[in-house]
């Protein structure tokens, strides 16, 4: 008598299988979307054959599948395009729900998002880093919602992300100055005498030197 589907996915989960036993998994349980889910994401099963699978699989699971760490390379990174494929076809509030989780891997691929919602969504998981900020004040089209979702955040305020921000055309006046603080005074002078500077920020960077020098007059 064969093992019925939760003895299978207890063995998947506390077992290590070889190939040729996951392929047997795999053919006598093609019907089954649980333990195909849990197949992909063993380490020695095919990449080939998890490609067939991934298509098949919902979004929450694709999740799992990029974050889990036992999982191959390639199905993760198979896995991390097929969610952004369907990614454009959520409704908001899944988009929403899934940015707040995703892995930092995966927030790369959204560096050109443009709706407000998503942006103070995907600034505020725990997943994010540095480097998806800057590729998202290096990205080259418009970026004004980028720039109002980060003004209510941190990540101003960190010396690389303030220095890429002074050198970004698109960077509005508000955090331009907001980011004043945060640079050294060789980048204050270069914003400083940077010809396409606006006066106000001009005017900002003086009255932050002077408060500097003189801190008791402030």
């Amino acid at each position: 008598m064969g093992k019925d589907e939760l003895e299978i996915l207890k063995e998947l989960y506390r077992k290590t299988f070889s190939e040729e036993e996951l392929m047997d998994i795999f053919y006598q349980n093609r019907d089954s979307y649980r333990i195909q889910f849990h197949l992909i994401q063993q380490p020695k099963f095919p990449e080939k054959q998890a490609l067939n699978i991934i298509p098949k699989l919902f979004p929450p699971d694709l999740l799992k599948v990029i974050k889990n760490k036992r999982t191959s390379p390639g199905t993760r990174k198979r896995s991390e395009l097929e969610f952004v494929n369907k990614y454009p076809k959520f409704p908001i509030g899944e988009k929403l729900s899934y940015m707040k989780i995703a892995p930092n891997s995966l927030l790369h691929y959204f560096i050109e998002e443009k709706d407000k919602r998503v942006l103070e969504v995907i600034l505020n998981n725990s997943s994010c880093s540095e480097e998806v900020i800057l590729k998202f004040v290096n990205r080259q089209s418009p970026k004004f919602s980028f720039y109002e979702a980060l003004y209510a955040t941190e990540w101003f305020k960190r010396p690389q992300v303030a220095y890429g921000i002074s050198h970004d055309p698109q960077a509005p006046i508000r955090i331009l100055v907001a980011i004043i603080p945060y640079l050294n005074i060789r980048q204050l002078e270069t914003l400083y005498q940077d010809e396409t500077t606006h006066q106000i920020i001009k005017d900002n960077i003086i009255q932050y030197l002077r408060n500097r020098q003189n801190p008791e007059t402030t």
